[in-house]
């Protein structure tokens, strides 16, 4: 049989039917490829939309904050991945990470509240659902102004799950403050 491009059309349709997890794990790629390679001209293009779109644009995002709230409401552990983001960012000041926030914590952030839950400083009314503001936080023992963000490896030992423990919402602003 010749490889004609009707042929190869059919064939890779029904090669793409008997294996969707490599078709998606293989667009999932591509698409990734392709953001990277074409970077500049995606974020002109979304500015670009945006522009000419500013009602639709200022519709989604309201729809996007109303999502996030919610989920930050009703689920802790999307709540603290959240925030363990935002703190990360901020230490950051503007630098990139080089891995994805769970990964320099050195585990999943089911393992984190785990953690958290066994370490001295728990108390009883210490909560999944009342973490947060007028809750409890997680504090860094040793504070993130004594590590260097320039350097990796103290980057990492700064967000380490051991240098990370739960403490009371007010006790911890004060001692930020203090």
């Amino acid at each position: 049989m010749a490889w004609t491009k009707e042929y190869q059309r059919e064939y890779l349709r029904k090669w793409r039917a008997k294996n969707p997890e490599k078709t998606k794990e293989q667009s999932r790629q591509d698409n990734k490829t392709y953001r990277i390679k074409h970077r500049l001209k995606i974020r002109i293009l979304q500015k670009t939309r945006r522009a000419k779109n500013p009602e639709k644009t200022s519709k989604q995002n309201k729809k996007d904050l109303k999502t996030f709230r919610i989920k930050n409401r009703n689920n802790p552990i999307y709540k603290m991945q959240q925030n363990m983001r935002s703190a990360m960012s901020a230490a950051l000041a503007g630098k990139r990470k080089s891995q994805s926030t769970m990964n320099i914590i050195g585990c999943t952030v089911e393992e984190l509240f785990e953690h958290l839950e066994s370490c001295l400083s728990w108390e009883s009314w210490m909560t999944r659902e009342n973490y947060g503001k007028n809750g409890w936080d997680v504090d860094h023992i040793i504070a993130i102004s004594n590590w260097s963000k320039n350097c990796p490896l103290q980057f990492a030992l700064c967000w380490d799950k051991s240098n990370l423990q739960p403490m009371e919402h007010i006790a911890n602003i004060k001692k930020g403050v203090g």
